[in-house]
């Protein structure tokens, strides 16, 4: 059984062809763990999932947001409401969320998070379309492989 993750922004919202939901609900129905690491505070990722007709029962959400004021980074909120922090924390958290829920694999649309991956989750970089880049396992500079 693996653990398969997906991004909401500029990945599962930017997902025209059908792509990523056909493997996201394939994952569930083989039985994989499948996880929605987005930032925003969990409340508002159920809304966007639930929007994109995902089955919140079958899937494993998680804040980036609420993790990181659950591991006691300073955070704060602009006059929009939206949440801040630190560059390097905001970019490490995704790598960090990856090992601590031993996710194998990771689909998002920013290759920020790459170099901070562990070794063990493989990041596959969305750009919209089925031409998508494997960067292979964490943030070694790996040959790049096309998908």
């Amino acid at each position: 059984m693996a653990r398969i993750a997906f991004d909401v922004h500029g990945t599962l919202d930017h997902d025209a062809d059908g792509l990523l939901m056909s493997i996201l609900n394939s994952c569930t129905k083989d039985g994989d763990d499948v996880y929605i690491i987005s930032g925003p505070p969990t409340e508002q990722v159920i809304e966007e999932v639930t929007a994109l007709g995902i089955d919140v029962a079958c899937i494993t959400i998680i804040s980036v947001v609420d993790w990181l004021k659950a591991n006691n980074v300073h955070m704060w909120q602009d006059d929009k409401d939206n949440w801040w922090c630190d560059e390097h924390s905001w970019w490490a958290s995704k790598g960090e969320i990856c090992a601590e829920y031993k996710i194998d694999m990771i689909f998002d649309d920013k290759i920020q998070y790459k170099k901070y991956m562990p070794k063990t989750t493989k990041f596959v970089l969305w750009e919209g379309t089925t031409d998508v880049s494997y960067y292979g396992k964490g943030g070694s500079s790996e040959e790049i492989e096309e998908l």
